[in-house]
């Protein structure tokens, strides 16, 4: 039998991003305004409406380039080394082995949409297993691979929806999508921007919406 190489990761005292750096440190030094572009639009800061304008700095850690690199290069260490780690958001917070990012770089991000299909057929066919495999896994009869992260394929579930009902001729009374208030913010703002009236159900004594509630948001309108 093989051994296994006793591994552990990184350990660090790595505090907290807001107790690092020290009054003063700066990542980027922005430059002045060059006086030729100054007297071409004025002063900048004039252009920002008085209401959009902070009345106080916001408390944010002044570090410098390196210590920010530092900082979160010890975070990723201590993580089995998530290098490549994709940070869509919340809701697709995930590791992605370094194989899997390398691949995806080379041989995906860089393709043309345009490209002729007769060059593609090595990725058409890791897309078509991999469609295959999720259909067989749900009983669902097809899927898209389209949207990058979680409020882009929330707002395409939304639209395709919304295409299901207009072709069924009952998009003028599927109108309203439901939701809860400790649901991710893109499910009700997604849905908002592909048409949908949003019927928010707060949280009740057990930290969820009741099925009282949700029986009562249900009605013919429904999507």
């Amino acid at each position: 039998m093989t051994a296994l190489r006793r591994y552990h990761a990184a350990v660090w005292d790595e505090p907290l991003v807001m107790e690092l750096g020290r009054p003063g440190s700066r990542g980027v030094e922005v430059p002045a305004v060059e006086p030729e572009l100054e007297a071409e639009v004025g002063d900048g800061d004039a252009l920002v409406a008085p209401a959009m304008r902070r009345d106080d700095a916001p408390e944010l850690p002044e570090l410098s380039e390196p210590e920010v690199l530092r900082h979160y290069l010890h975070l990723s260490q201590e993580t089995l080394g998530m290098m490549g780690v994709s940070l869509f958001g919340t809701c697709t917070m995930k590791y992605n082995p370094r194989v899997n990012e390398a691949v995806t770089r080379e041989f995906l991000a860089e393709l043309h949409p345009h490209q002729s299909e007769e060059t593609l057929q090595g990725i058409l066919e890791i897309i078509s297993r991999l469609e295959e495999a999720l259909c067989e896994l749900s009983g669902m009869d097809r899927f898209v691979f389209q949207p990058g992260g979680g409020a882009d394929a929330a707002y395409l579930h939304a639209c395709i929806t919304r295409a299901y009902h207009a072709e069924r001729g009952e998009l003028a009374r599927r109108t309203d999508v439901i939701t809860s208030i400790q649901a991710h913010p893109c499910n009700a703002a997604t849905a908002a921007t592909a048409g949908f009236n949003v019927i928010t159900l707060p949280l009740e004594e057990n930290g969820y919406p009741s099925l009282a509630a949700l029986e009562s948001a249900l009605r013919g309108e429904t999507g």
